[in-house]
C-alpha cells in the first residue's frame, strides 16, 4: 500500500490584532536606513556639507584618530514640530537621501536652532553645491603624462647625450609623450661672445616653443611640460623666461653622484643668502654663485662702479653638488624672487639688472621664469668664458 505525502503548507503570517485603546504604538525610526546612509557619506566625501565648514568627520580632529564625528541632518525635519517641520513640499519619505546632510555637530545644531536663515532651500543648495564639488574632485584622473623638451648644446665642447629611458626614470610615475617630443638642438654652433650664436639659438628655441604650442592637452587638462636641458646658462635664462605661465612646467638635474636626471628624496640641504658686495654709482648687478663661483675681479673689470649684490648658497662652498631635491630648487626660486623685490626696493625705476650666474640648469631657466611680472628689472646675462676668464653680457631676457 502506497502512503500518501502530506503537503507541507507555508506558515501564514500572524495576523497582528490592532492595538487595544490605551496600547502605546512604536515610534518610527529616527534612522536612515544602512544603504541611505552609506550613499550619503560616499556623497559627501565624509565632510561636513554645511557651506564653507568641509570638516572631516571621520577622524577626531585634535587627534588624528579615526570615528565617525558625523550627523544625518533632516532637512524637513523629522517631525512635523521640528525646525522646517512644516510647509509645502514635505516628503512622504523623511529618510530619502534628498532630504538628508551629513553634518558635524555644531553645524547641525546652527542649522536646527535658525531654521529661519537656514531654510529647506537654502539647505538643499549647500548640499547640491557640497556634493557636485566632491562628484567633481573625486572624478579627476590623475595627470600622468607630460610631454619632455630636451635642449641640447656644447658644453665645453662636447654634446652631452639624454636617451629617453633616462628622462622616463625620471618623470616616474608619470609617463612620456614620446610621439610629441620636442628636442630643441643648439649643438651645430660653438657658443661664443659673436652675437649670431645667440640670435640664431634665440631663434631655434622660439621654433620648439612654437611647437609646444600646438601639442594639445588630454581631456579637460592642462599642459604639463618636463624639461631635460644641458647648454649655455644665457640660453637656458632665455628658455625660461618664453614658457607660459599657462604650462605646468616641471625641471630636472643633471646629477653626478649617481650619474642620473633623477632628483633625490627628501628635503635637501641647499640654502640661498642675499649680501650686498659693494656701493657705486655705475649699473646695479646681481651674482648668483650655486655650482661655481663668478671672479670678484672679472665682474669688476666688466662692470666698474657697480653696486652689486650676491645671491649665494650658503653655508657650503658653491659647487656642481649643491642641487640635489626638488625642494632645494623651490628655496632657490624662492630666495631669487625675494633678491629681486629687495633689488627693486632699493634702486626704484629700476629698468636693467646685470646679472652673472654660475649655476646648474633648472637653476638657470628659473632666472627667466620667474622674473618679477610686469615690474621689472629685465635681465641682462653675461656669460663666463672659463677658458680666457672674461665675462661677456651676452643677452636680455624679460
Amino acid at each position: 500500500m502506497m502512503r500518501r505525502r502530506k503537503t507541507v503548507k507555508a506558515p501564514q503570517a500572524a495576523r497582528v490584532p490592532p492595538p487595544r485603546a490605551g496600547t502605546a504604538l512604536v515610534k518610527p525610526s529616527r534612522a536612515p536606513p544602512a544603504i541611505t546612509r552609506l550613499f550619503l557619506y560616499v556623497q559627501a566625501g565624509g565632510r561636513c556639507e554645511f557651506d564653507n565648514c568641509n570638516e572631516y568627520l571621520l577622524e577626531h580632529a585634535p587627534t588624528g584618530s579615526p570615528g565617525n564625528f558625523a550627523e544625518q541632518a533632516h532637512i524637513w525635519a523629522f517631525r512635523e514640530g521640528g525646525p522646517r517641520g512644516r510647509g509645502n513640499g514635505r516628503p512622504k519619505n523623511l529618510h530619502g537621501l534628498r532630504n538628508l546632510m551629513l553634518l558635524c555637530k555644531a553645524c547641525h545644531h546652527r542649522v536646527d536652532t535658525e531654521p529661519q536663515v537656514f531654510t529647506v532651500e537654502v539647505l538643499r543648495k549647500f548640499k547640491k553645491d557640497h556634493e557636485d564639488r566632491i562628484h567633481g574632485l573625486t572624478g579627476l584622473s590623475k595627470d600622468r603624462d607630460t610631454v619632455p623638451l630636451v635642449l641640447k648644446g656644447l658644453i665645453a665642447g662636447r654634446v652631452m647625450d639624454i636617451s629617453d629611458d633616462d628622462m622616463q626614470r625620471a618623470v616616474a610615475p608619470n609617463y612620456l609623450r614620446l610621439r610629441e617630443k620636442i628636442e630643441i638642438d643648439l649643438t651645430h654652433h660653438r657658443d661664443s661672445a659673436d652675437p649670431s650664436y645667440w640670435t640664431s639659438a634665440k631663434t631655434t628655441i622660439d621654433e620648439g616653443l612654437q611647437q609646444l604650442s600646438r601639442i594639445k592637452p588630454r581631456g579637460n587638462r592642462s599642459s604639463h611640460v618636463s624639461i631635460f636641458a644641458l647648454a649655455a646658462i644665457p640660453v637656458l635664462a632665455y628658455l625660461g623666461s618664453k614658457l607660459s605661465d599657462k604650462v605646468r612646467v616641471d625641471l630636472y638635474q643633471r646629477h653626478r653622484n649617481p650619474e642620473s636626471w633623477n632628483w633625490h628624496e627628501g628635503q635637501g640641504n641647499a640654502r640661498f643668502a642675499l649680501g650686498k658686495i659693494s656701493q657705486g654709482h655705475g649699473p646695479t648687478g646681481l651674482a648668483i654663485n650655486v655650482s661655481g663661483t663668478i671672479p670678484m675681479e672679472a665682474i669688476k673689470a666688466t662692470a666698474d662702479e657697480s653696486t652689486l649684490y650676491e645671491l649665494r648658497v650658503s653655508g657650503q662652498e658653491p659647487t656642481p653638488l649643491v642641487l640635489n631635491t626638488r625642494e632645494d630648487l623651490t628655496r632657490f626660486v624662492t630666495a631669487y624672487v625675494r633678491a629681486l623685490e629687495t633689488i627693486r626696493a632699493a634702486h626704484p625705476g629700476l629698468e636693467l639688472l646685470h646679472v652673472f650666474p654660475a649655476v646648474p640648469a633648472p637653476v638657470a631657466i628659473s632666472l627667466g621664469r620667474h622674473i618679477l611680472p610686469k615690474v621689472g628689472p629685465r635681465l641682462l646675462i653675461y656669460d663666463h668664458d672659463k677658458r680666457s676668464g672674461s665675462i661677456f653680457p651676452i643677452l636680455t631676457v624679460g
